[in-house]
């Protein structure tokens, strides 16, 4: 089967949209989706030469990747029945957009502190789409965490306020 990138994201992403309208219970059960992590390879792709060599500061200034380069990752979700729609197939969804911050943090691969048997790893070995620890995937998990903690506060609120309304209503 021949099929581009982003058609196969598309499709990945239908599946994703059947399975949780099929599978998942919205009472008991929240779906969180992160974002695409942009790779960082400078002059080529992987198998192409590309490389992410000395990339030791994030990009403060503005990302090497403009926004625009996955703006279209988002079309999905901004198209996607929401809970207020009056579609039966309304998705429930947290969305964990770390794109942009992503692409800022050149610095974060495993390429230049990878020391093999013999230094650096060489040019064309290099790994500029995996992350170290600790760094960027420790950040997406704080933002997963302050989502939860989120979510659990909401569902708090609404659970007082229905509380309250109950009390309002017994006397």
């Amino acid at each position: 089967m021949e099929m581009s990138v982003d058609d196969a994201y598309w499709r990945s992403i239908q599946t994703l949209f059947e399975w949780i309208h099929k599978e998942v219970k919205k009472s008991k059960t929240r779906v969180v989706f992160r974002t695409y992590a942009p790779v960082h390879f400078r002059g080529g792709d992987w198998k192409t030469g590309g490389n992410c060599h000395l990339e030791t500061l994030p990009d403060l200034v503005s990302s090497t990747v403009p926004s625009k380069a996955w703006a279209h990752l988002l079309e999905p979700f901004r198209n996607m029945p929401s809970a207020n729609s009056t579609k039966n197939q309304a998705l429930e969804l947290d969305l964990l957009n770390v794109s942009q911050m992503t692409a800022q943090r050149r610095d974060g691969h495993l390429s230049v502190f990878y020391l093999g048997s013999s230094g650096p790893a060489p040019l064309h070995k290099q790994d500029c789409s995996h992350w170290c620890l600790p760094g960027v995937p420790d950040t997406w998990n704080e933002l997963l965490y302050a989502l939860i903690l989120k979510r659990g506060l909401q569902k708090h609120q609404n659970m007082t306020v229905l509380s309250m309304d109950r009390v309002e209503l017994g006397q």
